[in-house]
């Protein structure tokens, strides 16, 4: 193991989920020293960490209440001023969720530790325990070099001077949200002649000629409409010229679903029917796509080989809308996309009953999106036409035609049938008689298409099939009353909008 000494290592503990009977727990490790390899790190705990359900390190010891863990491949190492996360599932005690004691990082002695708790605002400007030691624990703050400072996004700024020993200093910002819209993914630019070798809750992306960039932490990369967010650092030489010219960038959301509010049934600000070009926003979970509760899902698809798992999401009960949204093509976009990464598409396989925005997505497509640690994200997503050449995660390139699925006890006293594989959102469904008329089929909850009365319908039909948009094209020949024929790719598709 390395050796530890003149390095610390800043930790916060927080609850993602809970439960009756359980919790999901996250453990931030911020390295403030130098590089970190092959590390370890202990614990004294009351619950019980759920085995094989513990994510970013593997449990290598215990004794007692005394845990040790080591990482995974991806986080053996963390860098001077960078960040990793383990996450685990554990038991309540006595229905109390108890927080890790005694956290320590290797041969580091406990006492060398800055455990933060939890949603502790009194803790806005902690102690580096590397500071000069014959510094004098009583040197006020300078009131005069407090500052505030209102951004392009509705922001205030604050700097505070904690401690200036000449040598040295100890300072910190807060970002105040002053809006009522949630900022994520913020940085914050700014200029500041000293030297700044040592900051928590923040990191620094970059340093030219005393112009700072510093960016979130994984846990504080969100700053809620009226939260204050603070980050902390120490530097060289005395603060005669306090941060200015700051500039804030971020994003901007205004989701009504929050981790203490999910079950939310109505949305004023969000319409039902998809429209092209619309941009939503909202925010995002994820399932085990895998093993969906209920079975296939409201959508009736059947489930993805675990290869295309990553291209499929359930709705939210707004823009289901009576499953209208069924095989949908979203275009989405997360933190991991407003850092640069490309967006991805994935199709509408099922609702999401519990939620008016946003979407629940499988876990291999909120990989793509986010870090699976944060548990709960803010997107952005529209709705897209993929082009002819796509591949959807039922193997059927759009090009190829919708899809005609065939439906278990359809017979010619009970016509059903179920669509994939269409470019766009469908409409409706009609049946094409002899005689030209149009009879509708019945749009059903889980996505059937039924027909209602007309029986005994025998022999293969005629289907028109409308868009969303008005867009109609015509399915020749297709039997809808014999469930035991195989489903039928059509050739025929809706054109791109």
């Amino acid at each position: 193991m390395q050796s530890l000494t003149n390095q610390s290592i800043r930790t916060n503990f927080t609850v993602q989920t809970e439960w009756d009977l359980g919790f999901t727990g996250r453990l931030d490790l911020t390295n403030m020293g130098e590089l970190l390899a092959d590390w370890t790190i202990e614990f004294e705990s009351q619950f019980e960490i759920t085995p094989k359900e513990i994510w970013g390190a593997e449990i290598v010891g215990r004794s007692g209440n005394i845990y040790t863990l080591k990482p995974v491949d991806y986080n053996q190492t963390i860098d001077s001023q960078q960040s990793t996360s383990i996450i685990f599932n554990a038991n309540k005690i006595n229905g109390k969720i108890f927080e890790p004691q005694e956290i320590r990082l290797g041969d580091l002695e406990p006492n060398k530790l800055e455990v933060i708790p939890p949603d502790d605002s009194s803790n806005d400007n902690p102690v580096v325990e590397d500071i000069p030691a014959d510094i004098p624990a009583d040197i006020p703050a300078n009131p005069e070099l407090t500052t505030k400072a209102t951004n392009d996004l509705p922001a205030d700024v604050n700097f505070s001077l904690i401690s200036d020993w000449g040598s040295g200093f100890q300072g910190s910002i807060s970002i105040t949200n002053t809006s009522n819209s949630n900022i994520d993914s913020w940085n914050l630019e700014f200029d500041f002649p000293n030297q700044i070798n040592n900051i928590w809750d923040a990191a620094i992306e970059e340093n030219q000629n005393g112009n700072y960039v510093i960016t979130h932490n994984a846990w504080n990369r969100e700053i809620a409409a009226g939260e204050t967010i603070t980050f902390g650092f120490t530097g060289d030489g005395s603060v005669t010229t306090q941060p200015q010219n700051y500039e804030l960038d971020g994003f901007t959301f205004d989701s009504p679903s929050i981790r203490e509010s999910i079950y939310t049934y109505e949305n004023p600000d969000l319409q039902p029917e998809l429209e092209v070009n619309e941009k939503y926003q909202g925010r995002a979970t994820f399932f085990d796509a895998a093993n969906p509760a209920g079975g296939l899902g409201n959508s009736g698809f059947d489930i993805p080989t675990q290869d295309q798992l990553h291209k499929v999401v359930a709705i939210n009960n707004i823009q289901w809308n009576g499953s209208e949204a069924s095989g949908a093509f979203m275009e989405v976009s997360g933190p991991k996309q407003r850092d640069g990464a490309a967006p991805i598409i994935v199709q509408v396989t099922d609702q999401l009953a519990e939620r008016a925005d946003g979407m629940d997505m499988s876990a291999e497509a909120f990989a793509k999106v986010a870090d699976p640690a944060d548990g709960i994200v803010n997107i952005n997503y529209q709705l897209v036409g993929p082009a002819d050449d796509y591949v959807t995660a039922y193997g059927h390139r759009i090009g190829d035609g919708i899809v005609v699925e065939t439906i278990d006890g359809t017979s010619p006293y009970y016509a059903a049938t179920r669509l994939n594989n269409h470019r766009y959102p469908i409409e409706s469904v009609e049946v094409i008689e002899a005689d030209g008329d149009l009879v509708e089929l019945k749009r059903e909850s889980d996505n059937r298409f039924v027909m209602e009365g007309n029986y005994p319908l025998n022999g293969v039909q005629d289907l028109l099939v409308t868009d969303i948009f008005g867009q109609q094209v015509t399915l020749d020949d297709i039997d809808i009353t014999n469930s035991s024929v195989p489903d039928t790719v059509t050739g025929e598709q809706f054109a791109l909008i």
